[in-house]
């Protein structure tokens, strides 16, 4: 390879350049480019249009290969490094047939400036053949959105190499594709901003090498836009340029087209608009040692020197000068990325926790049409290290009525059972188990919504059970409902469904209560856009009114991370320590149906508002189970009684009495059983207090007693404390009393089965006696 530089040829770009990269990171939108200086990178050269005269309908190639291109239409010559501009009419530049022959690798590399008016769909370049006015076999691209196509037939065939988002209008770009073997790569202003590793064809197999449809500014399909705007520097290589040379093509003499270490978990994110480029090293990297290697333009050097072992528990600058003795300051920073923090790809999580466990039930990703069958389930102790249950529900198997599109599932426990909400086919439905983990049944044979029942589409279930015990069911795409779950979780009155869409609502559900405001959660945009995100509103009852509060999470370009939302949110019981789990685009290289789940913190303000959730690649450190008792344990849980509604216990030879009508029962050892509401059931240790550390009074911890069926409700209006007791699994609640007069909690015991929400109460033989409280 020989490269010929001399200073004069050289294309200058002032300031930060308006690109991202690593992967496929959108590209930023600036003021236009200075006029072109390209660099003579000469070898390979198959077709070089510089674009520059002033006038005439010859497209002259200096690459001295004798390819010069006919100026079809209405062409307006600017000169000046103004390029060539086409009207969007009938302006096109015909390339020789045949361009491609023999052509196993390629690069296509262009300055241009779409105009702000530019009609869809257009080409910007297209070489091929045509039949019966339909594209037959193709290399081209296009600028809405940005990517680059190979096909050996029709768009059917088509294998994309393709940015998350358009080429920016108005301003001058500079578009490169390369392909060598499977894999092609698509650059803007020299940074990557898209690769396909799986492509199978070559561009010269098209056609076998005949292609007589080769286009600069015209789609091969006849139906399709004439190009509106600019080119300049038009070129074509028979082989796929090397980073550093895309670089020192597009103009771009202080970038950095890739930072490289042996601990990087994925590629280094480069964002080249603000020059930051950030590393996202394996758990256990010693950070103050790292030792990045860079990809830079040809003749460009870096100070420190690149591979210079430097200290990264801050951020680091370096120093980077072209060829051309242009300068700029590139701040590089390392992390530790724990995220994703599911394996493979995992979508639309839903995040609960039952006993001292955390649970993700993901849809299962990377299919083609959401096509996945299968749900999994995940455990967790600390948020961090997630245990595969593996599949806990097969659509098909497992499910008569459905047997493909198994999206959105969510989790929920009562009445000694576990629920399982789930979209199927565009229909939700609800399986039961006695465990988290399955395996599950279809208790209905049927959906429980089925498709069409209601207006837009019946998925994404969410359910919320409000401190009464109440259990409501939220779904839809398009529109919002919510309906009371009636006490068998499987059925509801359908005339008690409520229309509860927001503004910008899409999909997603998701509901929780903190103090005594409702927070409605839900998704906007579409799951393919990398603008999907969550906003959020608040309420004073679980079905609204709601007031629109805003976004609370979204996209980070700057590190890469597209499309955040479809999300849940879990509390860590008797804390204000609240986490939210959602997908985002896969990194590297994802999309709307290749998307991998991560957890994030998520804070209040002083005023009950959500604040702006920071996404992150270095997702969260591990949790700890909860809050641990008060030292202080000289002070008394004051009871208190509601007379005609609790029952009054005593101690002493009555055993216990009715509080309306005065009788008693004679035995003191007597069991019962009641039901805890879900996820507050724990077998760590959580107090009898308020957030302030103050004990909490009884009214706070009361037990309803039922004379119709002998249970009693355990109705709680805050986090208690279960201290691990004996060996066959209960936990004793444990404070102290006034003598004489409070009922000391440790002669009450609390049977907690981790894995279930029923506990067994009893009182045990050795009550004090005292007198009836009132």
């Amino acid at each position: 390879m020989r490269s010929v530089r001399p200073q004069s040829r050289r294309r200058f770009l002032p300031g930060a350049l308006a690109a991202v990269a690593a992967a496929s990171l959108l590209v930023g939108v600036v003021g236009p480019a200075a006029p072109a200086q390209a660099a003579e990178i000469t070898d390979g050269l198959a077709l070089w249009y510089k674009l520059d005269a002033t006038s005439g309908t010859v497209a002259v190639d200096a690459s001295g290969n004798g390819r010069n291109g006919t100026v079809n239409g209405t062409a307006s010559w600017s000169g000046a490094g103004e390029g060539l501009s086409f009207n969007g009419s009938d302006t096109y530049i015909k390339v020789p047939d045949n361009i491609m022959s023999g052509m196993n690798s390629i690069t296509v590399s262009m300055d241009v400036q779409i105009d702000a008016t530019q009609a869809t769909p257009y080409f910007l370049y297209g070489f091929g053949n045509t039949s019966n006015g339909a594209g037959n076999g193709y290399l081209f691209a296009t600028g809405n959105s940005l990517r680059t196509a190979i096909a050996s037939g029709s768009f059917s065939t088509e294998q994309n190499t393709q940015a998350s988002a358009a080429l920016p209008r108005s301003v001058w770009k500079h578009v490169t594709y390369t392909q060598t073997g499977t894999t092609g790569v698509l650059y803007q202003d020299g940074v990557e901003v898209a690769r396909n590793t799986a492509l199978t064809l070559t561009p010269g197999s098209i056609g076998s090498g005949i292609t007589t449809a080769d286009y600069i500014g015209k789609s091969l399909y006849s139906g399709d836009k004439f190009f509106k705007g600019k080119m300049r520097d038009f070129r074509v290589y028979n082989r796929a340029l090397a980073p550093g040379e895309v670089l020192e093509v597009s103009g771009n003499t202080t970038g950095i087209a890739a930072a490289t270490h042996p601990s990087l978990k994925i590629a280094a994110v480069i964002d080249d608009a603000n020059s930051k480029i950030t590393l996202p090293v394996k758990e256990g990297t010693d950070l103050t040692a790292l030792a990045p290697q860079f990809t830079l333009a040809q003749g460009a050097s870096t100070s420190p020197a690149s591979g210079t072992p430097r200290d990264f528990t801050a951020p680091v600058t370096y120093e980077v000068t072209g060829s051309d003795g242009q300068k700029r300051t590139w701040t590089v920073s390392a992390l530790i990325m724990r995220s994703p923090v599911l394996p493979g790809l995992t979508a639309d999580p839903n995040i609960v926790r039952f006993g001292d466990t955390y649970y993700l039930y993901p849809t299962t990703d990377g299919f083609a049409g959401w096509s996945g069958t299968q749900f999994k389930a995940y455990s967790s102790k600390d948020l961090v290290h997630w245990t595969d249950h593996g599949v806990i529900l097969d659509l098909g198997p497992d499910v008569s009525w459905a047997e493909a599109r198994a999206w959105a599932p969510t989790m929920t426990a009562k009445n000694g059972k576990y629920y399982f909400y789930y979209s199927a086919d565009t229909n939700i439905g609800v399986a039961v188990s006695d465990s988290p983990t399955g395996p599950f049944t279809d208790p209905l044979g049927k959906p429980l919504i089925a498709r069409g029942a209601f207006t837009g589409q019946m998925i994404d279930p969410a359910v919320f059970t409000d401190d009464d015990g109440q259990s409501y069911l939220y779904w839809g795409n398009g529109r919002a409902y919510v309906v009371p779950l009636n006490d068998d979780m499987v059925s509801f009155d359908a005339s008690k469904v409520i229309d509860i869409t927001t503004s910008g609502f899409r999909e997603g559900s998701f509901v929780v209560k903190r103090k005594a405001t409702y927070y409605f959660m839900w998704s906007e945009n579409d799951t393919r856009d990398e603008n999907y995100r969550v906003a959020y509103a608040t309420g004073s009852s679980p079905t609204g009114p709601w007031t629109k509060r805003g976004v609370i999470l979204e996209k980070d370009l700057a590190l890469g991370i597209k499309g955040p939302g479809h999300h849940s949110v879990v509390q860590v019981p008797g804390t204000d320590e609240w986490y939210i789990a959602y997908h985002r685009f896969a990194i590297p290289g994802g999309d709307g149906t290749h998307r991998e789940t991560t957890i994030d913190k998520m804070e209040f303000d002083s005023d009950g508002l959500i604040k702006k959730v920071v996404p992150t690649l270095s997702s969260i450190n591990p949790v700890s189970a909860g809050i641990t008792l008060p030292v202080n344990t000289s002070r008394s849980l004051q009871s208190v009684n509601f007379p005609g509604r609790y029952a009054t216990v005593r101690t002493d030879s009555l055993g216990y009495l009715d509080p309306v009508t005065s009788t008693s029962t004679a035995a003191v050892k007597q069991s019962a059983t009641f039901t805890v509401i879900p996820g507050l059931a724990d077998s760590n240790c959580y107090s009898f207090r308020d957030s302030s550390g103050r004990y909490l009074r009884h009214k706070d911890f009361r037990i309803r007693f039922d004379a119709s069926n002998g249970t009693m409700l355990f109705n709680k209006d805050a986090t208690y404390c279960a201290r691990p007791g004996s060996a066959t699994g209960s936990v004793s609640l444990e404070s102290y009393n006034y003598p004489g007069r409070y009922l000391r909690h440790y002669n009450y015991e609390l049977g907690v089965d981790p894995y279930q929400d029923n506990a067994t109460f009893r009182a045990d033989s050795s009550f004090t006696a005292v007198s009836p409280w009132t």
